[in-house]
């Protein structure tokens, strides 16, 4: 049996929460997607786009795993701190 009272509790909580960097690069990847350049200056413009798309994505992912090891570090240093 589907859970319809949870699902829409958990959706109603979420629903305050602004969508994460991946959700807007994403959103940006798929718009520059879609541009159909009209001259080659606009062609070299949209991949010069996608060139610094990849390296912001990149460079995201990079300060996310450095945030996801200070979190572990942080709770390792709560955790001797509790003792």
């Amino acid at each position: 049996m589907v859970d319809f009272d949870g699902m829409t509790r958990k959706f109603l909580a979420n629903e305050g929460k602004k969508p994460g960097i991946r959700a807007y690069m994403s959103s940006l990847k798929d718009s520059v997607a879609r541009l159909r350049p009209s001259s080659q200056s606009q062609a070299v413009m949209i991949e010069n786009i996608k060139s610094n798309l990849r390296s912001v994505r990149r460079e995201v992912e990079s300060l996310q795993e450095q945030v996801t090891s200070l979190r572990e570090q942080l709770q390792v240093l709560e955790e001797n701190k509790e003792k």
